[in-house]
């Protein structure tokens, strides 16, 4: 199963982009059932025959639930682009009988939080809460998903402050380059599109409404529950917030992305002192058999921090950069590995070929076995750290049911790892990790370079 956009976490290896809104107790720390004996995850079915995975650990007051539907901004009309985003943001301003104002303020008096995000290719939901105000949280999590109001005034706040996005993004670097990489890689496809003024001005609340019913059913809902709650009561949570939502079915899909050829040089002129490089090229889905290595390659190549090649050699033994760092990058429809980089403009020319240079060292001699061993000893060591609060165990396992992993994959997770070779972390280096397969962009005003496009 492919899903939404995901800028490879290597910790997790593979979190999806939820809404994270956090209230203030959620930083609160105790011994988890992770740090303790695994992860205990079971699945559980509803009255109502609604499926969730559920971890129950009482080790701290919360409850934390997240919830993902398949269908994002990638399916949106070509006229009304941003739509999704508009939704989704408008959910919580104001519901039932709350309006936007009295729907925070009731949030905040249950020290509670319920928000939702839109991604290309699905809407996440989470809800966090203390056990105590459990019924009511869950309650305003159902006005949220069921009732919202669409009121005229906060759509119109919302559109604004798109339009103020808009006017501003052209001098944005990561916005320009990033929008430079789609354009290159699949100008064609709706992950190539962008919002428009004239796409927001569209947006009104009957499109709204349209866009809700089309995407929340139970059809790809997937839900996960962690924290101090037992069976009996997430299955009555689940129906409270859930069960009103029609079976419907699974909304359609746009195309899978054939990725062009690499343009090897990409400059977006932009006035300021530092300049933005962006290297992509085509990557791998995280149900390829080759998914784990390439957590393990990435880390050797840039994905390690002061640990890779690129930030030693680039950054340490050059200092031609501040950072430079790669990920795979996987959306349901395409797959791609990214790297990124920002250096003065002067330093652009020589980032960009010592970057090249160090993989293709990487990609013509391989990794060595002690890199290996290093990463694989990183990757499985800090994978606890994901996993010290209800918050981070609710990230994980959701990632890994809405990846259509096994239920046990976050306890079989570190065997995976330490079960990759050197000869899997070769293959894959010689796989994708060729550089002359990667297209480069340079946002600013960078020193003598001469763009191919």
């Amino acid at each position: 199963m492919k899903r939404a956009l995901l800028a490879l976490a290597l910790s997790a290896l593979a979190p999806l982009p939820l809404a994270h809104i956090e209230p203030a107790f959620a930083q609160t720390r105790g011994e988890s059932a992770a740090s303790r004996h695994g992860v205990p995850v079971r699945q559980i079915t509803s009255p109502s025959g609604i499926n969730a995975w559920i971890v129950s650990d009482a080790t701290v007051p919360m409850i934390v639930l997240r919830a993902y539907w398949r269908g994002g901004s990638a399916i949106e009309a070509e006229n009304l682009i941003g739509v999704t985003s508009v939704m989704t943001d408008m959910l919580t301003e104001g519901a039932g009988a709350l309006d936007a104002n009295a729907f925070k303020e009731r949030q905040e008096d249950l020290n509670m939080s319920v928000g939702f995000s839109a991604g290309w290719d699905g809407i996440g939901m989470s809800v966090v809460t203390l056990s105590e105000n459990r019924d009511a949280a869950f309650e305003m999590a159902r006005l949220a998903l069921n009732e919202p109001r669409f009121d005229a005034a906060p759509l119109e706040r919302i559109k604004r402050q798109m339009l103020v996005g808009i006017r501003t993004r052209d001098t944005n670097p990561s916005y320009l380059a990033n929008l430079a990489l789609d354009q290159a890689f699949y100008p064609n496809h709706p992950y190539a599109r962008r919002t428009s003024r004239e796409s927001v001005a569209a947006i009104s609340a009957a499109n709204l409404r349209e866009r809700r019913a089309a995407l929340f059913s139970r059809a790809t809902l997937q839900i996960t529950i962690v924290g101090d709650i037992d069976d009996a009561a997430a299955g009555a949570a689940i129906d409270h917030v859930f069960g009103a939502l029609p079976q419907g079915a699974a909304p359609p899909e746009p195309a899978d992305v054939t990725l062009l050829g690499p343009t090897p040089l990409i400059v977006r002129e932009l006035p300021q002192p530092q300049s933005l490089v962006l290297f992509a090229g085509p990557g791998i889905q995280d149900e390829d058999p080759d998914w784990i290595a390439l957590a393990v390659a990435n880390y050797i190549l840039g994905g390690g921090g002061f640990s890779s090649r690129l930030m030693d050699q680039v950054r340490e033994q050059r200092g031609l950069v501040y950072g430079i760092g790669t990920s795979p990058s996987v959306r349901d429809h395409s797959a791609m590995v990214r790297g990124s980089a920002q250096t003065a403009n002067g330093n652009v020319r020589e980032a960009i070929d010592v970057t090249r240079a160090e993989m293709a060292r990487l990609y013509s001699e391989g990794a060595t076995q002690a890199e290996v061993n290093d990463a694989i000893t990183y990757l499985t060591g800090s994978f606890a750290l994901e996993l010290d609060s209800n918050s981070k165990i609710a990230s994980v396992v959701h990632s890994y049911q809405a990846a259509g992993r096994e239920i046990d994959y976050i306890n079989q997770r570190n065997d995976r790892i330490r079960a990759v070779t050197l000869e899997d972390v070769n293959r894959v280096i010689r796989r994708l990790f060729n550089p002359d397969a990667f297209t480069f962009v340079v946002v600013g005003q960078p020193e003598g370079l001469e763009a191919t496009q």
